[in-house]
């Protein structure tokens, strides 16, 4: 069980890592057939959106933080599958 639930999270990590590369490399309007994907990963970045000011624009820390979240998440289930918890 413990290890479907840390391949969901790897897939979610890979998500949230193709959307970053998207919005660098296709800013703006993106293809109908990602939409549906890219908005509910959008949904949840935007509850851990950090902005800092960068000259005329802003860089957005969300991403990385909920990236960091993830991987504590997962190394307390790696934790808890070698000590045989479940």
């Amino acid at each position: 069980m413990l290890r479907l639930l840390i391949e969901l999270l790897r897939i979610l990590q890979l998500v949230v890592f193709i959307r970053v590369i998207l919005t660098w490399v296709m800013p703006g309007r993106l293809p109908p057939a990602i939409k549906p994907v890219t908005d509910r990963v959008d949904l949840v970045l935007r509850r851990f959106q950090v902005l800092i000011p960068m000259g005329p624009g802003y860089i957005d820390l969300g991403p990385m933080l909920f990236l960091l979240l993830i991987e504590v998440i997962m190394r307390i289930l790696y934790a808890m599958m070698w000590r045989g918890m479940f």
